[in-house]
Parts: structure tokens; sequence; C-alpha cells
């Protein structure tokens, strides 16, 4: 069904690429972040241009609409058009950009079939893999089941897919978590000069990161036969990608040395994030500060050494575990490494979750009729972030949970009469419970109900009385 024989004219072939903030070209004023899509070019020699259509925070829904049409204006036939979302759209605690599976992969439908009706090369891309670990050393997949649903829509249309979840998980797992952190865009305190406090950042990548991805990204058009030989620098391509250096973090010489120096000098660092007692995910960010004169500092868990960072100019640093934590207690000593020896120790502790038990719905109770303002609420696990409800996949809303446990969600419009099953998923942080179910009745006006053109032959009086046909809401 998917043809990818050229026009007999190659000359101006374009691969264009669509897609989020991951894929999409950067500036120098945004280093060391780069995007994968800028770096196809290093890996081509043949009169193939790149069109790098992708964009921050875009995903399927928002894309098809505000820069598809432009891009299709562009594309000849023969082109090649790389569709690479799932950054963005699996997010359900943002409600402005979430977007269900069901409706991800009709999208998906949709982009596949405009750019072959116009005679163009639809590529399906999934998600790159993030910097995340277990604890057990595993590269876990944080794009939940988007990966699958790509390659679902792939297999039913028949169209062209490179599994990029796949095989940068595969290569991350390779080149393993101490030394990971230099293919991203994750910079200590003071170590680049646009980010003087730091930057934390596992999903984006940095030059040689992307580059890599890229690597990949070609050697999967060559496979589908989609290139050849005449279009890539095979030696380029085939070059095996130099290991990247171990994060300095992990080449301190007996780090543990520091806990237990005879004469502390200066003052401890202190530690902000995680708050003292409090709880965190698995891959919970420290920040804190350190007085002047210090360096470096260590973390250490029972003894054992687990990495550090970097103090910047400020005196501020941020530092993330390389694999995630495993639940439960922690307590987690800091010290600071100065020119003149060390700090004393700073201890810490706090708590890991990575499960959140199902929310209680209480109202609505399942079996109950409710009238068209429909209000919800219940409990859940006290430390809960959000609640997030969905109906038939949908999202209707979300809503805070307060220190109690405590939630309660009205939505801005009435419901329509009949029976509604809602799903209430309880979230903390990235972490989402089960969904906890109630069904229930509203009481309404049916929609073929003569009620509903009583006072027809009036106009609405819009916003400024209530003189309005009824409505039955």
């Amino acid at each position: 069904m998917w043809s990818t024989a050229r026009n007999g004219n190659s000359v101006n072939r374009t691969i264009f690429v669509l897609g989020d903030s991951v894929p999409a070209p950067r500036t120098d004023e945004e280093a060391p972040m780069a995007g994968w899509g800028q770096k196809i070019e290093t890996f081509l020699s043949g009169p193939v241009a790149v069109a790098n259509y992708a964009r921050s925070a875009m995903t399927t829904r928002k894309y098809f609409t505000e820069r598809f049409p432009a891009m299709l204006n562009r594309m000849k036939r023969g082109d090649v058009v790389l569709i690479g979302f799932g950054h963005v759209d699996h997010v359900i605690s943002n409600g402005m950009r979430y977007v269900p599976l069901p409706e991800y992969q009709e999208l998906l439908r949709l982009f596949v079939r405009y750019v072959h009706a116009e005679g163009g090369v639809p590529v399906l891309v999934t998600p790159s893999a993030r910097y995340a670990f277990a604890s057990t050393g595993e590269v876990v997949n944080t794009h939940g089941e988007y990966p699958r649903a790509m390659l679902e829509v792939a297999a039913e249309l028949g169209a062209p897919v490179i599994d990029l979840t796949g095989r940068t998980m595969e290569l991350w797992s390779q080149i393993g978590p101490t030394r990971l952190r230099q293919y991203f865009a994750w910079v200590d305190a003071g170590e680049h000069p646009l980010h003087p406090d730091g930057q934390i950042d596992s999903s984006h990548l940095n030059h040689e990161g992307a580059a890599q991805v890229a690597r990949v990204v070609v050697s999967g058009l060559c496979e589908l036969g989609i290139l050849d030989k005449a279009d890539v620098d095979v030696t380029a391509l085939m070059t095996p990608p130099v290991l990247p250096p171990v994060s300095t973090e992990f080449t301190i010489q007996s780090p543990e040395a520091a806990l237990h120096y005879a004469q502390p000098v200066g003052e401890p660092p202190s530690l902000s994030k995680p708050a003292a007692g409090g709880l965190a995910g698995p891959m919970v960010k420290f920040a804190g500060t350190a007085a002047p004169g210090t360096d470096y500092i260590l973390l250490f868990e029972h003894g054992q050494y687990l990495g550090g960072a970097q103090v910047g100019p400020a005196g501020r640093w941020i530092w993330r575990r390389a694999v995630s934590w495993a639940p439960g207690e922690h307590a987690v000593q800091c010290v600071g490494l100065r020119g003149d020896g060390c700090t004393p120790v700073l201890e810490q502790r706090f708590t890991v979750r990575t499960e959140v038990p199902p929310p209680v719905v209480s109202v609505p109770s399942d079996g109950t009729f409710s009238g068209p303002r429909v209000r919800f609420s219940g409990k859940a696990q006290p430390g809960t972030t959000k609640i997030v409800l969905m109906e038939r996949g949908l999202l209707i809303g979300a809503t805070g949970v307060d220190e109690k446990g405590e939630w309660w969600f009205k939505h801005g419009h009435p419901w329509r009469p009949g029976t509604h099953t809602v799903e209430a998923i309880a979230l903390f942080g990235a972490t989402e419970s089960a969904p906890a179910s109630t069904t229930f009745t509203v009481v309404g006006i049916p929609e073929d109900s003569p009620i509903r053109s009583f006072g027809a032959s009036r106009h609405a009086c819009g916003d400024v009385c209530e003189h309005r046909p009824f409505t039955g809401d």
C-alpha cells in the first residue's frame, strides 16, 4: 500500500520532521539542548534536504490543525514525512495537552492518510526514551502505552514505522546510567554559562545525544528502503559511536572518606528539596545551597556513595540520582567539599512513593441519580497531588487534593441526561493509580422531548438576561 518509489527527480527530495520539542531545532541560546531532527543532515550525502517542522509543546491534536497544513502545502510527491509524537500527548496531569489514546491513534491515522494521499511517504516514529533507569538498572519506558499505540496504527495501516522508543531503550541500556547523562541537556550548577544554577533534563538531548538518535532514525529509514546508499554518508552512519565518558560524579576517588573527615570546616550544605520528612517520587530531584567556599556536594545513604553535584557561583546546587529510588523511607547524608577540607554532615529523611492507591469516589455513589449539575467528591491517600476524571477515555477535568486527602470537582457545564460511568485516577507526580469508577444516571429533559422546542419562536438573548428558550438545563 505504501510506495517508497521516487518520482524520478530526487534532487529536491525532502525529509520533513513533524513532532514535539525532542526532535525540534534548537538555537545557540537554547544550548546545550539540541533536537535529533536537526542532526539528520549529518548522515546524508545525497540530494536530500531536511525540513524540521517539529516544535515545542506540540501534541498530535495541536499540531494537526496549527502546523500540518503548512507542511502539506510545501510537500511534494516522493517526500518523506517523519511523524514523531508522544512526549507530550501522554501527560495525563496536563489537561491542556493530554491526548487520550483513542484520539492519539485516530490523529496518527489522519496524518498518515493525508501525507499518503498527496504522494508523500509517511513514516511513524515512536518517541525516544528518556534518561530513566529503574533501581535495578533497567531502562524505564516513561511513555506508557503510547509507543505501542503508534505501532498498532502502523500495523493496521501497513505504514512504515521506526520504533525509536525500543531502539533508544536498547542503546541507553548499553551505555548505562553512569554515562548516559552526557547525551542529555542536563548540567550541574556552574557547568554551563546559560544555566548558572544548573538544569536537570531527562527528556531533551544535547548535541551529541541528538546526533546518536538521528543516527538511529536514518538507519531505520535505510532498513525500510526509504533511503539508500546514494542518500547517506555510509562512513558516518556506520562508524560506531564513541562511548560517552563517565559523569564527573562517578570519577571521584574514595568519596566515602568525606563522611569521616576528622575536623570538618565551614557549614554543612542545606537541602530544600525533598522536604524533610516529606514524600517524593522515584526520580526525586534534590536542590539546596552551600556556604561560600564549598565547591562540590557529595551524597550518601547508609555510608554508600550515591553521587554528587557541583555548586554554582550563587551557592546553589541541584542533583538527581542516576537510577530511581526504591520505595520506602530514606536517610541521605550530604557533605560539602571545600578547598580546605570537608563540611559537617547534613542528614535528611524523606519517603519515596512509587505506587498510588485508587481514590475513593463518594459522590455520586455507584447506582445513584443526579441532577444535571453533577458534583464529584471523595478521598485519596494524603500526599496525592491531583485527581483526574475521565469518561470513555476522554479527560473531563482535574482537581487538587487537600492535606486531609479530600477532593471535589464540579464541571462548568451541565451533564446530558442518561447513564454515565466516570473513572477517577489519583496522581502523585508522574505516578498514576488504577482507576476507580462510579456509574450514575443524570435526570434531565431528553433530547427528543417537546419541552425543548417550547418557546422556539424566540431568539436567545445572550448573556445580558435570562429570557431564553428553555433547554432543560
